[in-house]
């Protein structure tokens, strides 16, 4: 029996309200769990790096697979990526749902449009 795992990437480059300009790395970790946790994904592990002389890259490691986040302050951007894998279950609406929740947490002006979607098959 041959086994076809399908993989959903979503990412976009937002730009950031200014609200998000105080965010620690510690923070951008509790947002990225809890945004996890809201769209019913399970939070496995957590990594984050603070860059000199600014900027925070995030991972959170989901038993779907993981999300990461990587800012660049001084152009007021984010950079979010989104990868879930349909092992045991169809996981692109979570993925969906997690995405629109960074975008309303993230966004300066709720950029949903800004998402791009590839769908691999293997």
């Amino acid at each position: 029996m041959t086994v076809v795992i399908i993989s959903h990437h979503l990412s976009a480059i937002l730009t950031i309200s200014d609200a998000v300009l105080n965010l620690s790395q510690q923070d951008f970790i509790s947002l990225l769990r809890n945004a996890a946790l809201s769209a019913n994904m399970q939070p496995m592990g957590e990594v984050s790096v603070e860059f000199q002389p600014q900027g925070i890259s995030a991972v959170i490691l989901l038993s779907e697979s993981h999300v990461a986040l990587h800012l660049w302050p001084e152009h007021k951007k984010i950079c979010i990526d989104i990868h879930v894998c349909d092992y045991q279950e169809n996981n692109l609406i979570k993925a969906q749902n997690l995405a629109n929740l960074l975008t309303l947490k993230l966004s300066a002006n709720n950029e949903q449009e800004k998402w791009h979607y590839l769908k691999i098959m293997g």
